[in-house]
């Protein structure tokens, strides 16, 4: 088995690293392997507002019942209507803080709800991250107008908290002067991100056959030494399909 197998091998049953979740990927070449986006409302802040509007107007309400019952109490032909009004104003002037506190309590509670969302979301893409090398081509134009072309590779690592990352390799691979043709640059250009990303494509070939024989292998695994015979069962698939692939032609697209 290659290197790059038996590499492979040791990353099953290996879960990604949280850290995955804030670290900088964007270069990496497929949408798999960016997080997901973190939803982001203003609904708090809004019903804030309403809580303040309302604030405002049972104040301004209250404060308008009160004088109004009293007014009418006073000139001696109010009555019970007038007492009603006089209390009910009353209890509007001395509570119209409670629509901010109620409003502040939902908003709280919906953002609670939005953050456990997220959580949710993150922890799915996380799930869907596999442990396998990625390649990308991007080019850099230097100070002199040269422009350099290089080869990243995201190749997998395993941390001391027994999880996987990536680290990110770069290599130059080309360098054209300010006076070459752009089409001799576009080609050769476009020759080695093909290469990348059909090698990107390979290495998720070989994780997807590794991963598939190690997890069906591992559903009567109940003990260790049944799990060292799915990990075989995977490094034997992995082989076999990695000779397989030795015996066919190169890929063309």
């Amino acid at each position: 088995m290659t290197d790059s197998g038996e590499t492979m091998v040791a990353f099953l049953g290996v879960a990604a690293d949280p850290t995955l979740l804030s670290e900088d990927l964007d270069g990496l070449p497929e949408a798999q392997l960016r997080p997901v986006s973190v939803v982001v409302t203003d609904t708090h802040d809004r019903l804030v507002t309403a809580g303040s509007v309302m604030t405002a107007a049972t104040l301004i309400g209250g404060v308008v019942l009160a004088i109004y019952g009293g007014e009418q109490l006073v000139a001696g032909g109010g009555g019970a209507l007038a007492v009603v009004l006089g209390v009910i104003g009353i209890l509007l002037v001395g509570t119209h803080w409670g629509w901010v506190h109620v409003a502040e309590y939902v908003g709280l509670g919906l953002d609670e709800r939005q953050e456990r969302g997220n959580r949710e979301r993150e922890h799915g893409w996380l799930a869907t991250v596999s442990p396998y090398a990625r390649f990308t081509i991007r080019t850099t134009v230097m100070a002199d107008a040269s422009i350099a072309v290089e080869r990243v590779t995201y190749k997998p690592v395993l941390t001391s908290q027994h999880t996987f990352s990536f680290d990110r390799v770069t290599e130059a691979v080309a360098r054209f002067d300010a006076d070459t043709p752009a089409h001799v640059i576009a080609d050769r250009v476009e020759t080695l991100r093909r290469d990348a990303r059909l090698e990107t494509d390979r290495q998720s070939e070989l994780w997807d056959a590794a991963s598939s024989a190690y997890d069906a292998a591992l559903l009567d695994a109940d003990d260790d030494q049944q799990q060292l015979a799915a990990r075989r069962a995977a490094a034997l698939a992995l082989s076999q399909h990695i000779n397989a692939s030795l015996l066919q032609p190169p890929l063309v697209e």
